[in-house]
């Protein structure tokens, strides 16, 4: 008896140490977190897809009739086929734009490198709703690509098969998925030390067996991190085909937003979300168990990169590469151009080329009430969101860092789960989590849903930052006497405030841009982005173009402050 005693003690002794959490005081508010903004949303949505609907109503009688449904309808394999191979081909060509300009940047260009950087994400920062609405204006009837066409005399009038169409909408999916996949691939190539490059060409290497033996499989990984970001920002997005895709073009957001809205079907709009979601993770774990990681990447970015060199084929790949950036640049910016020109188009349709200059469309801004409150909420909204998700961010930072918490790596994977959730589904789930709760639609509801995905976005920067923190520093401050709040204020905040700000900066642009979560928890109380959202779906109005406009001038001018900010700072440091 006493040895069985004996034996289950020691087995629950090694059962405990192979748990990957160790709960302790520090981690109770992080767990607690977690619970209500991730586990609970998510074991309601898998729930509710169990339950019944009738008349609008949910009925609570655990049953399988929705995966039935699901698994018997034709129409659905359909449409998911659709939603997959649309993310899927629209990341393959962002792919074909990104990867190349990744390499140019950075392994080939030498000066100027941050800004080239910066020209290619700004489009990140700007509206997503005014990159959508952009394509509109050109791939519409009366829009800038018919007029070409028609002027050049390839078509002797102007097509309706550019709109609402699936080409539409996979060519709006590659736009929205370049700075992605650029992004994250880049960060693996300007890693590469400069030496392999040598090393290889000493050996007699081409340039094609050089990027396939070297490039290559250091910058696989990343690309594919980059793919799959792309890949569900695009795969939840039901914005781009309620707007340009047309009937041919819906896929399943569009279903399951409907579900959750003139269907008023929660429980079948739940499990179609489900099966969307155990989908994107299938395929998204295929494609990164294709590209494993290869080597060690260490050093930084070269000196000698970008450097003039007298081979003519090396000269010419050059030039190849700037000619190629240029186009990039002219693809990702040409949009935008256009959207500010038709602000100042004095006709009240979006009919190319312009009849005549006019800020009538910036005054009428002025006098419409329903966008300045949309306007006033849009703000309200922003700077709760902001400024819980920085505080609750910067403590739950501290607390996975300087606590030791076991498990640490887990909890990073749990809160960025909201960030790798399709839009539609984080939406829903919100829904789910805030109508439990009582959360009445609104500011309040339009907050915590935005914090699901804003507060991990902070605390994911922080944690990068502190990790590259000397240890030392710290010890050295407790060791001379200062406690943990002093050691924190005048040793450890300095060196992350500006980590601190930047993140608020992008949690800002993340609030005001949102559509996805908000729609589904504003109810009567739209923001701006809501608020334009539907003069776009219900009717159009030229001052559209001119909110547009104004939102692209705001956030060229944050980027610049944070630009301008940024090279102070580095003026103060001495060399």
């Amino acid at each position: 008896m006493t040895d069985s005693i004996a034996t289950m003690a020691a087995d629950r002794k090694t059962f405990r140490r192979r748990l990957p959490l160790k709960l302790s005081f520090a981690s109770v508010p992080v767990v607690a977190w977690l619970f209500l903004i991730v586990v609970m949303p998510n074991l309601l949505l898998i729930g509710t897809s169990f339950l019944k609907s009738s008349a609008g109503v949910i009925i609570f009688e655990p049953s399988l009739t929705n995966y039935a449904r699901i698994w018997n309808s034709a129409g659905f394999w359909a449409l998911l086929w659709r939603t997959l191979s649309f993310s899927f081909i629209a990341c393959v060509f962002a792919t074909i734009i990104a990867y190349p300009l990744a390499f140019y940047v950075g392994r080939v260009v030498g000066r100027n490198r941050a800004l080239l950087t910066m020209l290619v994400v700004i489009p990140l920062w700007i509206s997503l709703l005014m990159r959508i609405f952009a394509w509109r204006v050109i791939l519409g009837q009366s829009g800038v690509l018919n007029a070409a066409l028609v002027s050049s005399g390839i078509l002797d009038a102007p097509s309706e098969a550019f709109l609402y169409s699936p080409t539409a909408v996979v060519i709006v999916f590659a736009y929205i998925s370049v700075p992605f996949i650029f992004i994250s691939t880049m960060g693996a190539v300007e890693k590469i030390p400069r030496d392999l490059f040598e090393a290889s060409e000493d050996s007699g290497a081409t340039a094609f067996q050089t990027f396939i033996h070297l490039v290559w499989p250091l910058t696989r990984r990343n690309l594919a991190i980059g793919f799959s970001l792309a890949f569900l920002v695009t795969v939840g997005d039901f914005v781009t085909p309620a707007m340009i895709g047309g009937i041919d073009g819906t896929t399943l957001g569009v279903v399951v937003s409907t579900q959750f809205g003139f269907a008023n079907n929660w429980p079948y709009g739940a499990a179609v979300a489900v099966t969307l979601m155990l989908s994107v993770g299938l395929l998204l774990g295929v494609i990164i168990a294709l590209c494993p990681s290869k080597g060690v990447m260490v050093g930084g970015e070269s000196d000698q990169a970008g450097a003039p060199t007298a081979n003519p084929a090396t000269r010419l790949g050059r030039r190849l590469g700037a000619l190629g950036y240029v186009a990039a640049i002219a693809y990702l910016y040409a949009p935008l151009a256009i959207i500010v020109l038709f602000s100042f188009n004095s006709a009240n349709l979006q009919v190319f080329p312009v009849q005549g200059l006019t800020l009538h469309w910036y005054h009428e801004l002025l006098q419409d009430q329903s966008l300045i409150e949309a306007a006033r909420r849009s703000v309200v909204v922003a700077a709760c969101v902001v400024s819980v998700s920085v505080v609750v961010g910067t403590g739950f930072a501290l607390v996975v860092h300087y606590a030791r918490l076991r498990g640490a790596r887990f909890y990073e994977m749990a809160f960025a789960l909201p960030i790798a959730t399709p839009g539609v589904v984080l939406g829903i789930e919100m829904v789910l989590g805030t109508e439990l709760f009582g959360i009445p639609s609104g500011i309040t509801r339009i907050v915590v849903g935005q914090m699901s995905f804003v507060m991990p976005v902070t605390l994911l920067l922080l944690l990068v930052r502190l990790r590259r923190i000397d240890p030392s520093l710290m010890e050295a401050s407790l060791d001379l006497g200062a406690n943990r709040w002093q050691s924190f204020a005048y040793v450890l905040f300095p060196m992350i405030r500006g980590t601190i700000v930047a993140s608020a900066f992008l949690g800002l642009t993340l609030s005001a841009d949102d559509v996805m979560v908000t729609l589904f928890l504003s109810g009567g109380s739209p923001t701006l982005p809501i608020w334009v959202f539907n003069q776009m779906r219900f009717g159009f109005t030229p001052s559209v173009n001119a909110v547009f406009s104004l939102l692209l001038l705001a956030c060229l001018l944050t980027v610049m402050a944070a630009s301008w900010r940024n090279a102070l700072k580095r003026a103060r440091v001495p060399n």
